[in-house]
C-alpha cells in the first residue's frame, strides 16, 4: 500500500489482558487499577496507569509518525479504516462482552454498540475527501482553499459509550492525517485498549496510541505543548477546565458537553406507536446518553393517555445486572453516578413529587437502579433544571406552541431535542425554534455517523462526525496566485 509500513500480525488476542500502546508495542506499569463490573461490584481486571513519561514518549512518536502519515494519500487511509473494520467485525462477540462487563450495557445493546463502531469506521473508509474549492479564477488571481491536518490529536473519551464515542474521534483524526492518542475513561478502559492493540498491524507504530491514567493523565494532555488538537466528551464542568487548559498553547478544541434535551409530543400522534421510541429516547442506556429525552412535553389533550401508555410500556421492560437472560434496563455505570442519580430520586421525594412509576433505588448487588417518571414536577425543580444522566424524567403537559418553546430553551444547554408529530409542516416549524445543535423529528435520539453532531450554548464548542466532523481536525490554507510575473500592489 505505497508508503504505510505496517507491522506484523499480532499473536492471538488476549481479552482478560490489558496493556496500554505507547511506540512501538504493548506497555505495562509499576502502578495498575481495575475497573467494577456495575452490576455486582466485583473487581474486572488490571489495567496499567500511564506515567507522565509513557505520555511523553507517545507525543514524541506521534510526532514523528505525523511526518509519514501526513503524507500518505486520503485513498490510503481509508485502505487503513476497512482493514480496521474487517479487524473489528472479527471480534464482535468477545468487544460486546466487554462492553457489558465494563459498562454494564445488556448483551445485545453492547453488541449494537461494536455495530456502531463498526458502522463509524465503515462511514470514514468510504467518505468523500474535502478536497480543494475554488474561491477566485479570474485573469489575474486564482484562490485556492485547501485543508492540511493539524498533528497531533489527543482524544479523551467518555465511560457511557467508550468504544463508539472514540471511534468517531480516531476514524476522524487518522483519515485527516494527523496521529492520535485516546485516553478512554478509568472506568471503562477495557474496550477502547483491546481495539488500539487489535489494530496496531494496520498502522505504523505512533499512528494510533492509547493510554489509560488516573486523573492526572487528562490535565496533562490538555497542557502538553506537543498535542495539537483536543477532542473531549464529558461533563461541562470537566469541559470548561479543558477549555482553559489547552488555552496556553492554544490547542484546538472540541467539546461534546452535557444536555437537558426536550421531547416534545404534539396532540396528533399515535400514542401507542409513539409511547415505545419516546420510553427507548428517555431511558436507553438507562439514561446514560448525551442526547436522552431528559424533559418529556406531552400536549395537555393526550396527556394521562401518554402518561398511562409509557408507563405501560416501561414497566414491561426488565431491569437487573447484565448476567439475567432479558434484560433491557443495566445498572448505572459507576458508583460516582450512581450516588448523582440517587440524589435526584431523594430530592423528588422530599418535595412530594409524584413517581407515576419507580422510586425504588438501591437493594441490588450492582448499581441497578428501577426507572422512574415523575408527573408534572414544578418547572424550577432539580429533575427538569439538572440533567440526572439516570433512568429518571420528569413529564410535563402543553397547551400551546407560545408557552412551549420558551419553556424547551429555558436552560443552558443546547445538545439534542426530538418532536414527535403527524404533520411535518409543524414538526419541522417546531424544530427550527429550538436551540439545540441536533433535533429529530418522529425518531428516539440516535447520532450517525455522516451527521454533523455539534452543542449549542454550553453543550460544546465545535463537533464532530459527518463532512464538518472531518475539518474539525484540519486547519484551512487558502493559496493565493497571481498570474501576472509580479505581483502587482
Amino acid at each position: 500500500m505505497g508508503s504505510i509500513e505496517t507491522k506484523a500480525p499480532a499473536a492471538e488476542l488476549s481479552f482478560e489482558k490489558f496493556h496500554n500502546v505507547v511506540a512501538k508495542g504493548l506497555r505495562s506499569s509499576e502502578k495498575m487499577h481495575h475497573g467494577v463490573n456495575p452490576s455486582d461490584k466485583s473487581e474486572l481486571w488490571d489495567v496499567p496507569i500511564a506515567t507522565e513519561r509513557d505520555l511523553d514518549e507517545a507525543v514524541e512518536v506521534a510526532r514523528e509518525a505525523f511526518k509519514s502519515w501526513s503524507k500518505t494519500t486520503w485513498a490510503e487511509r481509508q485502505q487503513v479504516l476497512a482493514k480496521m473494520r474487517a479487524e473489528l467485525q472479527k471480534h464482535v462477540p468477545e468487544m460486546a462482552k466487554l462492553l457489558s462487563l465494563e459498562g454494564g450495557k445488556p448483551i445485545q445493546f453492547a453488541t449494537g454498540e461494536v455495530m456502531a463502531s463498526i458502522g463509524t469506521l465503515d462511514y470514514h473508509a468510504k467518505a468523500p475527501s474535502p478536497g480543494e474549492e475554488i474561491l477566485q479564477d479570474d485573469a489575474d488571481l486564482k484562490l485556492t482553499l485547501r485543508y492540511v491536518p493539524l498533528g497531533v490529536a489527543a482524544a479523551i473519551c467518555p465511560w457511557n459509550f467508550p468504544l463508539v464515542l472514540a471511534m468517531g474521534k480516531l476514524c476522524a483524526a487518522i483519515l485527516t492525517g494527523n496521529t492520535i492518542i485516546i485516553k478512554p475513561s478509568p472506568f471503562t478502559p477495557y474496550s477502547v485498549l483491546k481495539f488500539a492493540e487489535m489494530i496496531q498491524q494496520y498502522v505504523p507504530p505512533g499512528v494510533v496510541q492509547a493510554l489509560n491514567g488516573d486523573d492526572r493523565m487528562g490535565p496533562m494532555m490538555t497542557e502538553h505543548p506537543g498535542i495539537d488538537k483536543i477532542s473531549f466528551t464529558g461533563s461541562i464542568t470537566t469541559g470548561k477546565r479543558v477549555m482553559m487548559a489547552s488555552a496556553k498553547t492554544l490547542k484546538r478544541v472540541t467539546l461534546e458537553l452535557g444536555g437537558n434535551s426536550a421531547c416534545i409530543i404534539c396532540p396528533d400522534v399515535d400514542i401507542a406507536k409513539v409511547a415505545p421510541l419516546v420510553a427507548l429516547g428517555a431511558f436507553f442506556n438507562s439514561g446514560q446518553l448525551c442526547v436522552a429525552s431528559k424533559r418529556l412535553f406531552v400536549h395537555e389533550s393526550i396527556y394521562q393517555e401518554m402518561l398511562q401508555e409509557l408507563t405501560k410500556v416501561v414497566k414491561g421492560w426488565k431491569v437487573g445486572g447484565t448476567a439475567e437472560e432479558g434484560i433491557m434496563l443495566g445498572p448505572v455505570q459507576n458508583e460516582m453516578q450512581y450516588n448523582i442519580v440517587k440524589g435526584f430520586f431523594e430530592d423528588c421525594a422530599v418535595n412530594g413529587y409524584e413517581f407515576a412509576l419507580g422510586g425504588k433505588v438501591g437493594g441490588e448487588d450492582g448499581f441497578v437502579i428501577q426507572p422512574a417518571i415523575i408527573d408534572n414536577p414544578p418547572s424550577h425543580s432539580r429533575i427538569v433544571t439538572e440533567e440526572p444522566f439516570g433512568p429518571i424524567v420528569p413529564m410535563m403537559p402543553w397547551s400551546t406552541e407560545e408557552e412551549l418553546i420558551p419553556r424547551v430553551n429555558d436552560t443552558r444547554t443546547g445538545l439534542g431535542g426530538s418532536i414527535y408529530c403527524a404533520d411535518i409542516e409543524r414538526a419541522n416549524k417546531i424544530a427550527s425554534q429550538i436551540e439545540a445543535g441536533t433535533v429529530w423529528i418522529n425518531s428516539f435520539e440516535r447520532p450517525l455517523p455522516q451527521a454533523f453532531f455539534s452543542g449549542h450554548k454550553e453543550s460544546g464548542l465545535g463537533g464532530e462526525l459527518g463532512r464538518h466532523g472531518l475539518l474539525s481536525y484540519m486547519n484551512p490554507q487558502v493559496i493565493h496566485l497571481y498570474k501576472t510575473d509580479v505581483a502587482k500592489l
